[in-house]
């Protein structure tokens, strides 16, 4: 969801028939090597030119009774005249090339170029093709995958690209972070709201004792086992200093659920809330007070009232591309939950996989939640994204939660105070789903024709041409099909059946509803006999009826029903009074510029919205345009500082830079743009972050993608009204950065340390760098950082010179990184001549 938008040249894509079954091989590889290599960026309007360099690595010619298989982001293929090997897409991402006519068999040791044209672009390393695999074919018959040596060359010039990091801007916007004062103790993620100092201190030195009544004792063993692990603090029934978890005496004092106080004295800190919630929050600050700090422990006395502006802050994490295990979930979980946030938006659906078990479905993760070698997706999908061909492997394409898992990471989240949003993605991004009911139909309809077509998603006389964004051809669920709406609601149940079991409520299923491409139904007799019985006049009239119907159906089942903001967009007056007290929650994802107004015309026409602005809080766009950063860019860059700087109630002024890194006229930026009435403004229910995983490869890839960007969607989730909204001109930016100044200098000193001592992957920002009056100055946004550097153009190491004041430099080229907690960041290349 929400990928790269392509430029659509064309429908169906043309496959091959190739015979059933999936495979994996035990041999260690194929006959063959390929080298990758990007060519002329602009051969033709549109296209650039690439070549795959085919090598015969055994000792036999190579014969013609091959294919290669290869993944990589979906795009049009264009060859001219007549190829000796001929690449095609298969299905969207998943790609293959085979001999033709005219190939001649390749001698022991040769190679031959394989040269074709793509659309769309390559500007970063990680958007080539991966996943290479070979499969022979003999009298008709496919042998085993064997893996392919892929050698993929790095984009050339790199520094001339689009997007490349200016190290010159770098620095200058460096300065602004400069002259920051010392962090009181205070000076959390996300900030507290009001900080009062008093007399005194305490000293947790060994041991603590933790007094609570029985309505806190979750969050009381909570605190104990955090006290333990990162402090090593024992709790005791008496020590020195007691922690005591109490309700609020004056509980009109709470602004909201989650307000708590927290008081430190010379013998005591004591947290007060009206409910759980409010004391797990006021645990939390006690516990980030202490990161960075030395046994023994001293807290100056003060004390502390807090509360959040906005209570839904969430983020979603895609495991339907990229799979994570649940205890790496957990892990997410926790430390989410550290910072506040308490919504974890579950998408474990979309058109790569499905991820959880569901009872009576089996063909949901038995073929849905697999993807490898496959010639009819009978027993898995395709290869995908990551490329593995082996649907019994260990891999990020593999995997699902059994019922048993989901169940035990809603309670884990319960715990933390986090809500699980799962999603079910309809009627588009829903591939998964639906080559999984076509693979039940398949097995059932020779035995028990009703039961095969069941919870049938398809409709097999529907000749629709489209193409989605992600260039699938059959990934939209058919809306007119009494099945399609029993699958739903089966599912549905079931999930409410979990969240029973677990003894966690359920409000609301998020139903997705983005992206339906243009073109589908038109071919579906079942689709244009439902718009006949019922005076359809468009295609759209049907996204409406599907939507109207799920959201009866959740009613139904005493749920609300979420979606994304497509939802809430297009329908007739009637479909919105019905949808309006239906739905939970309205996520607006699309704040490109053209289309930024839309987050605030859906909630003055009545709807809850949840900001998910694209430019500020979409986790899987790049941190900037180096061609080793893995994300996206579609909707822009996305640093920490960019989502620090979203305004949930200004969104117009939440992007400072234009996408060549340029200061935008914020004071210009709302002009003629719809306003957020009173009532729209009350329909302002919160913030998510999106961390889609098309790019992603590894756990350790979620968290460089997440971590420092996250901490600006928990600061202004709890604080959504920073003292530079209603400032303008110099006033404002002067008030902006110093804002920035200390979220930094936050990051570096207490955030940084601590996710380097517990395991938590994070990404360190590119130098600045400066050349002037013939001397190299050097400055980096991470207090207490390392800036090593070269002039002979080789790449920066741990031994490399330390930058530490400006030096005469006159080399053409100055290389350098980031040196911190053990980390260090990519290059950043600067040319002075």
């Amino acid at each position: 969801m929400k990928i790269f938008k392509l430029p659509l040249a064309g429908l169906l894509f043309c496959t091959a028939p190739l015979l059933a079954g999936c495979g994996t091989s035990d041999k260690p590889e194929a006959p063959v090597s390929l080298t990758w290599e990007m060519g002329t960026g602009n051969a033709e309007p549109g296209y650039y030119e690439n070549s795959f360099v085919l090598k015969n690595i055994s000792g036999a010619p190579l014969p013609r009774n091959w294919t290669i298989y290869y993944s990589q982001f979906p795009r049009n293929v264009k060859q001219v005249g007549n190829p000796a090997v001929k690449v095609e897409p298969v299905n969207g991402n998943f790609f293959k090339m085979y001999p033709t006519e005219s190939f001649t068999p390749l001698a022991p040791g040769d190679s031959m170029r394989i040269t074709f044209l793509c659309s769309y672009k390559i500007d970063r390393n990680s958007h080539a093709p991966e996943g290479t695999y070979w499969v022979a074919t003999a009298d008709g018959k496919e042998s085993s995958p064997l893996p392919v040596t892929l050698n993929t060359l790095a984009l050339p010039s790199p520094e001339s690209l689009p997007g490349y990091p200016d190290a010159t801007k770098i620095y200058e916007s460096n300065l602004r972070l400069e002259n920051v004062s010392a962090l009181q103790q205070w000076d959390i993620l996300p900030s507290v709201k009001k900080a009062t100092p008093a007399e005194g201190a305490v000293v947790l030195d060994g041991k603590v004792a933790l007094a609570y009544p029985d309505a806190y004792a979750v969050e009381a063993r909570l605190l104990k086992e955090k006290l333990s692990a990162l402090y090593g603090l024992e709790v005791v029934d008496k020590a020195p200093v007691t922690i005591a978890l109490e309700t609020l005496a004056d509980k009109a004092k709470a602004v909201n659920d989650e307000y708590y106080d927290l008081v430190i004295d010379s013998d005591r800190v004591t947290i007060s809330a009206a409910t759980p919630h409010g004391v797990f929050n006021g645990t939390q600050t006690l516990l980030a007070m202490l990161k960075g700090k030395e046994a023994p422990y001293r807290l100056d006395a003060m004390s502390v009232e807090d509360y959040p502006d906005l209570l839904y802050r969430g983020q979603m994490i895609d495991i339907a591309r990229n799979f994570i295990t649940v205890d790496n979930l957990k892990k997410l979980v926790d430390v989410f939950a550290s910072y506040k946030m308490n919504v974890l938006h579950f998408h474990f659906s979309d058109d790569e996989a499905w991820r959880l078990e569901i009872p009576g479905l089996e063909e949901l993760t038995a073929v849905g939640s697999r993807r490898g070698h496959t010639t009819d997706e009978s027993r898995c999908l395709y290869p995908c994204y990551d490329g593995g061909y082996d649907p019994d492997a260990a891999t990020v394409g593999n995997g699902y939660y059994s019922r048993e898992d989901f169940i035990g990471l809603l309670r884990y989240a319960a715990e933390r105070h986090i809500r699980v949003i799962p999603e079910i993605e309809s009627p588009g991004h829903a591939r998964a789903a639906i080559v999984s009911m076509k693979a039940r139909y398949n097995k059932y309809k020779d035995t028990d024709v009703e039961k095969a077509a069941e919870y049938l998603l398809s409709e097999p006389e529907d000749t629709s041409r489209y193409a989605s964004v992600q260039y699938y051809t059959d990934n939209v669920i058919n809306v007119a099909m009494p099945s399609t709406y029993r699958f739903m609601e089966k599912v549905i149940q079931e999930l409410a059946a979990m969240y029973r079991e677990a003894g966690v409520p359920l409000a609301t299923v998020h139903l997705g509803g983005d992206e339906v491409a243009r073109g589908v139904w038109l071919g579906s007799p079942k689709c244009q006999a439902l718009m006949k019985e019922k005076g359809m006049t468009k295609p759209y009239d049907l996204a409406e009826h599907f939507i109207t119907q799920m959201a009866d159906i959740m009613q139904r089942n005493g749920l609300k029903f979420s979606g994304w903001q497509e939802v809430a967009l297009g329908h007739t007056e009637e479909a919105h009074r019905q949808l309006r007290t239906q739905a939970a929650g309205v996520y607006c994802w699309n704040t490109v510029p053209g289309y930024d107004e839309v987050v605030y015309q859906i909630a003055n026409n009545g709807y809850p919205v949840i900001l998910c602005n694209v430019g500020n809080f979409y986790m899987d766009m790049a941190y900037n345009g180096h061609p080793d950063e893995r994300g996206l860019d579609w909707g822009g860059y996305v640093d920490e500082s960019v989502s620090f700087s979203m305004l949930p109630f200004s969104i117009y002024r939440s992007l400072r830079t234009d996408g060549a890194g340029n200061p935008v006229d914020l004071d210009a930026a709302e002009k003629g743009k719809t306003v957020l009435t009173a009532e729209g403004r009350k329909n302002i229910l919160g913030v998510q972050g999106q961390l889609f995983a098309e790019t992603i490869r590894s756990f350790n890839g979620v968290e460089y993608l997440l971590f420092p960007k996250i901490m600006g969607l928990a600061e202004r989730g709890w604080n959504a009204y920073p003292a530079w909204e209603e400032l303008r001109g110099a006033q404002e930016q002067q008030a902006f950065n110093k804002a920035l100044a200390l979220y930094y200098e936050k990051i570096s000193d207490m955030e940084m340390p601590y996710w380097a001592r517990n395991g938590i992957n994070f990404r360190l920002p590119h130098p600045g760098l400066l050349v002037k009056d013939g001397k190299l100055y050097a400055n980096v946004a991470i207090r207490g950082a390392e800036i090593r550097y070269t002039t002979d153009g080789s790449e920066p190491d741990a031994q490399s010179a330390l930058w530490e004041a400006p030096i005469p430099c006159h080399a053409p080229v100055v290389k350098a990184k980031t040196f911190c907690q053990g980390k260090e960041s990519l290059p950043i290349t600067l040319k002075t001549e």
